[in-house]
């Protein structure tokens, strides 16, 4: 029922559910919104109750009893929440707040926690649905975010990407405005100027628009659908209806027919104005004449939403009564949960939308454009794709660009210098000549000396003198073989190796665990190389000053800089290098026991190291991560990644992700995230921001905002970009046991005002205080290392080889599912699997009857699911049984008994208990999609010999071969639906085995290239108590009624048996009589058709004898489909039947011989045959 409704309107859903299911128990709705107006353009009563009694109206109409509670707000949150909690208990659902998202957030709260549906139609936050505690909460309008990247798309279409925004201080227009300064960015979209409407005076509106327009040319418009017109007349008299400017306005309510409403003094410059606005809305197809079925008066006016309130009404109403008649026991969650479980397309009064499964709506927008005095729809959006229906006609005769028109011309002039200005500002330029030569020539001794020692270049590195160290080609071939490219190794976070021991080993063991870090050796020092991802850098002063001072800074924390290479095309910088690795690789490497001394040397070490660092020339590090700490083999951090010619932002990386790249800024400050362009050393309090990021990733040795919930590296840095309330920081746990003084230092590092964060000085303070003022010793920390380090040894190598014997059962597991385990055995042993001769096997083939029809009225993914439910049921079976599943091809299922594992006779009796098995668990199956569907399963079997081996290196696969499979294939193609197919070998080992099994004669029949052959159906098994089809219960009344009688049971086919292949009674029985009557029928014909009765002699006959002799047809048919038997036995229909070449000669020796011919022909009576 419900899959019918969404493909109609929600009325006529409706109307055919109660219909179908009669009375049912009346509809109670809670109405929360302010009785009357308090905002433009936010719903009331007093706009909306023409809607909301137009819903109630065709709710009735249906025959539903509908009562509704109605709560003015007042637009207060308490009086809505208090509202709720009054009427809770009285009514099924809860329709609104209708201003207010704190009011909305609130109320659904509390009625998620009561499991009362809430249903409101104006736009919702999308963090809403994002809550865990909000469960029943409802959207038909959808959420604020998917209207404005819908909007966003609109401008990327149009390659607009620099706006402004002017909206009106509603509730509305003012989320709306929120949203899209915060979410066009990631959109690189940019925001030039925002400007607000207080109220639409005409002085209010002439300030808004004269702020924008000098500053972009495309402009969002978001204010009550009832004063765009006084807006736009105020735009046209500011100059915006040249051409060069478009207004992209925000429309809420399709029924606002604007053409219509075009009149006065002004129409001219309206209408000339409305063709630079482009409005975007929801699509609907509902007509504005609809207007009028809402009560619309003149001191009446409706409000924006109403459609969207309509559709909610309806729309709840259509589910309660189909799930309250399914289940009159169903909560308002179960109601909730039915109208968020279909997601299909509903079509309402406000157009096309669908249910997300987190409850808001998602709809298709609509881009319309005035022209020829008329609303055309040009485009429309639907999941970010944008799809053109027309050509805008656009004002001008070209698009608008989001540039600033030229607002000067040559005829008017634009020189408005002031001369006096010029002779002032000229003679303080003059002054400030002079006052610049007298310094110049002050510090000119000093400038040349500092600038011989820059252009000295003592950072220079030759080339030629930095050795790369190579991996060994044993690793190299190792990765390799893993199948990993080259391009993603070198992707790859170039990190210091941290060995598996700890690392304690001299540098000269370094060529023994080089992987594919980029290493070498300069003027006899190990160096770590570092390319600089740049076609070229320029030599200015400012790079040179800094490489100057990169190589003149020491300390012990800062990991020294060596030397750099600026040449085109080989930009690298060289470092010292550090071989324990990076500090994010010490904590992931949970080989290494980091207690809380080492933490504690660690972080005062980066402190110690950033407090120099702040006070040097650089200034400041600007990409502070756990990353660009590095540990030497001294356990001492040291900070690498500093200066400008190393922080700066590098080329876009076209291998780079998206998560990869926004990873890298998890530790930068919020400040430095909401900039358009950040500075390229950061700044020195985003430093302490990143160093309080590291603080977490030390203290809880887990990845930054590991505790939080964000999915995304992305939603984290836009979380922490937005300056939510309170601030989006790094989740600490409660059972973390920190100590609060590092609690406190954390929070205070990344504090949301930069200058509220303390400075490296201040934090070293605080670090000896949080250790108890106790000095940091090294090395007693590394000698209890040590200890701990051979005490655990023991134990993690037990653990690793558990863990490897788990890793090969899985993958024997998996193979042994794909090849039978001896097979396998032989694989894994690099043995050949030779092909081997099976004397006596069985073979079992199934298919599905009708497959095509049902795969081709089904998606391709609930084929997927039909076929994998069936096979695993099958799947289950099969493992009960001594039989080997070979393969299955689409809906083919093929099994066999007796190989690789040979069972002696067994293997017919395992596939007959099988494929029983089989059927019958078909006769429960239910189809996912199809659940009124039954499966019709066929099945054929067959005994024989064949081969069996493994064909193929890459996939191999173990395959039958042998006429048995041919045998057993057309056994199931022969067959019936719901019946097993048993050829005549297999029946006669059934019989021979003794267990039971029951099979009925099915009659000779034809299979192709095998000729005439008799086939069994197998109908049962003594003491088989599972369900069967009732076509195979059928089959067993029939042989119980035969015993019962004790007569043999007659071929259960209707066609006629040779009765030289058939030893039943009925078989020889019909055989003769219908070769009796095939014969005299086309003799008669043959004679008759040359003479009269009277005229026939004997002659004549035994001439036609011969003749139908000679004429006989190739294929030797003697019966025709609709040949029947005489009138004697009127019931039995004669089917085709095929008999050998000789049966004309075998069946009819007399027309060999015409004596004997003409003996019979008086002996013949008279038979006309019609």
């Amino acid at each position: 029922m419900v899959t019918l409704c969404v493909k109609m309107s929600l009325f006529h859903c409706l109307l055919i559910v109660l219909c179908n299911f009669g009375e049912l128990s009346s509809l109670r709705i809670g109405l929360l919104m302010p009785k009357d107006v308090y905002n433009y353009g936010i719903p009331s009563f007093q706009t909306s109750s023409g809607a909301f009694q137009a819903a109630l109206q065709d709710i009735k109409v249906t025959g539903q009893v509908v009562h509704y509670t109605f709560i003015d707000t007042f637009c207060l949150n308490s009086l809505a929440l208090a509202g709720t909690a009054n009427i809770s208990k009285h009514v099924d659902v809860i329709i609104g707040p209708a201003c207010g998202q704190e009011a909305i957030h609130v109320v659904s709260l509390l009625v998620s926690a009561w499991g009362i549906p809430i249903i409101t139609w104006t736009p919702v936050g999308e963090e809403y649905f994002q809550s865990h505690e909000i469960t029943t909460l409802i959207s038909t309008f959808g959420t604020y975010q998917n209207f404005t990247r819908s909007l966003a798309t609109v401008l990327l279409q149009h390659s607009w990407k620099n706006i402004g925004v002017i909206y009106f201080g509603n509730e509305v227009c003012k989320k709306i405005s929120h949203y899209i300064s915060t979410g066009f960015p990631d959109s690189d979209i940019l925001i030039h100027r925002v400007e607000k409407l207080d109220n639409f005076t005409k002085l209010e509106m002439n300030k808004a628009i004269n702020n924008v327009k000098d500053q972009v040319a495309i402009i969002i418009l978001c204010v009550p659908s009832e004063f765009l017109l006084d807006f736009l007349l105020v735009s046209q008299e500011n100059g915006m209806a040249s051409g060069d400017y478009m207004f992209i306005y925000c429309k809420f309510n399709p029924l606002i027919n604007y053409p219509a409403m075009i009149n006065g003094t002004h129409k001219d410059e309206i209408e000339k104005m409305m063709e630079s606005v482009l409005h975007f809305g929801p699509q609907t197809m509902i007509k504005s004449s609809y207007v009028n079925r809402f009560g619309t008066t003149a001191n009446n006016t409706i409000d924006d939403f109403v459609l969207y309130l309509y559709d909610a009404v309806v729309m709840f109403a259509t589910y309660y009564n189909t799930t309250i008649s399914s289940n009159p026991n169903a909560t308002g969650l179960d109601i909730v949960n039915e109208i968020k479980r279909m997601g299909q397309h509903y079509v309402g009064k406000s157009g096309n939308f669908k249910i997300q499964k987190k409850g808001q709506a998602m709809r298709m927008f609509g881009i319309y454009h005035y022209e020829n005095k008329k609303y055309e729809t040009v485009a429309t959006i639907e999941n970010g794709a944008y799809t053109s229906y027309k050509t805008i006609t656009w004002p001008g005769g070209h698009r608008p660009t989001d540039t600033l028109p030229n607002t000067c011309s040559s005829a008017s002039g634009c020189d408005d210098t002031d001369n006096t200005a010029a002779i002032v500002a000229g003679a303080c330029v003059g002054t400030i000549l002079i006052i610049g030569a007298i310094l110049v020539l002050f510090v000119l001794y000093r400038k040349k000396k500092f600038e011989k020692e820059l252009m000295g270049m003592l950072w220079k590195v030759n080339e030629n003198e930095v050795k790369m160290r190579k991996a060994r080609p044993g690793n190299g071939t190792a990765a390799h073989s893993n199948g990993e490219p080259e391009v993603h190794q070198k992707k790859k976070l170039v990190r210091m190796e941290t060995r598996g021991t700890l690392g304690f080993g001299s540098s000269c063991s370094l060529d023994k665990n080089l992987l594919y870090a980029p290493i070498g050796n300069y003027k006899g020092s190990v160096v770590a190389v570092k390319n600089i991802q740049r076609r070229s850098i320029r030599l200015t002063r400012e790079v040179l000053r800094d490489l100057k001072t990169l190589r003149e800074l020491q300390h012990d924390n800062l990991n020294s800089f060596v030397g750099a290479s600026l040449e085109a095309q080989n930009t690298y910088i060289l470092t010292r290098y550090c071989s324990k690795g990076s500090l994010q690789d010490v904590l992931e490497n949970d080989d290494i026991k980091v207690d809380w001394m080492f933490k504690m040397s660690f972080v005062l070490d980066l402190a110690k190291g950033m407090e120099f660092l702040h006070k040097s020339p650089l200034r400041s590090h600007g990409n502070l991560k756990s990353t660009n700490c590095v540990i030497d083999s001294r356990w001492v951090l040291k900070i690498t990644d500093y200066g400008a010619i190393t922080t700066q932002p590098e080329e876009p990386d076209q291998e780079e992700g998206e998560s990869e790249y926004y990873t890298k800024l998890l530790w930068t400050a919020p400040e430095l995230l909401r900039l358009q362009k950040r500075p390229s050393k950061g700044s020195q309090k985003g430093d302490v921001f990143s160093y309080g990021i590291i603080l977490q990733e030390v203290f809880l040795r887990v990845t930054p905002y590991y505790f939080n919930r964000a999915s995304t590296s992305k939603e984290i840095v836009n979380r922490v970009r937005y300056n939510e309330t309170p601030p989006y920081r790094p989740n600490i746990p409660d059972d973390s046991d920190l100590p609060d003084k590092a609690m406190s230092l954390m929070t205070f590092c990344w504090h949301e005002h930069p200058e509220s964060r303390p400075d490296f000085q201040h934090v070293r303070k605080r670090l000896i205080d949080l250790n108890g003022g106790k000095k940091m010793n090294i090395m007693d920390n590394m000698i209890h290392l040590l200890e701990a380090y051979s005490n655990n040894l023991e134990e993690l190598v037990a653990s690793r080889t558990e863990e490897l014997a788990q890793e090969k059962q899985k993958t024997d597991k998996l193979l042994y599912n794909m090849l039978p385990p001896m097979v396998a055995e032989q694989l894994k042993r690099g043995e050949s699997v030779r092909p081997e001769t099976f004397d006596d096997v069985s073979i079992f083939f199934s298919d599905i009857v009708g497959f095509t029809t049902i795969a081709s009225s089904s998606e391709p993914l609930e084929v997927v699911d039909l076929l994998n439910d069936l096979y695993t049921t099958f799947d289950g079976i099969i493992a009960k049984h001594d039989v080997y599943k070979v393969e299955t091809i689409g809906d083919a299922y093929m099994c066999v008994s007796g190989l690789p594992r040979k069972n002696g006779k067994r293997h017919a009796g395992e596939i007959a208990n099988m494929a029983l098995d089989l059927l019958s668990a078909v006769t429960n199956f239910q189809i996912r999609h199809y659940p009124e569907r039954k499966l019709q399963l066929r099945i054929g079997m067959h005994t024989g010999g064949c081969a069996a081996g493994v064909v193929g290196s890459t996939m191999p696969r173990y395959c039958l071969f042998g006429d048995t499979v041919n045998m057993a294939s057309r056994m199931e193609s022969n067959g019936k639906a719901l019946h097993i197919h048993v050829s005549s070998a297999m029946n006669s080992v059934l019989e021979d085995l003794k267990w039971g099994f029951i099979t009925i004669e099915r009659g000779i029949i034809e299979v192709k290239g095998k000729g005439l052959q008799k086939t069994y159906w197998l109908i049962g098994k003594r003491r088989y108590n599972k369900p069967l089809p009732q076509a195979i219960l059928d089959l067993q009344a029939k042989y119980q009624d035969a015993m019962a009688t004790g007569r043999a049971v007659s071929p259960t086919e209707s066609h006629i048996s040779a009765g030289e292949h058939s030893d039943s009674m009925y078989g020889r029985a019909f055989r003769k009589t219908s070769i009796a009557i095939s014969f005299l029928s086309s003799l008669s014909h043959d004679v008759m058709s040359h003479r009269s009765p009277s005229e026939v002699t004997v002659r004549d006959l035994a001439l036609s004898c011969d003749s139908l002799r000679e004429r006989r047809p190739s294929n030797d048919t003697i019966l025709s489909t609709d040949s029947t038997l005489p009138a004697s036995s009127p019931e039995m229909t004669l089917k085709r039947d095929v008999v050998s070449p000789k049966t004309p000669d075998t069946l009819f020796p007399d027309c060999a011989k015409p004596e004997r011919t003409r003996k019979m022909a008086f002996d013949i009576p008279k038979i006309e045959i019609s």
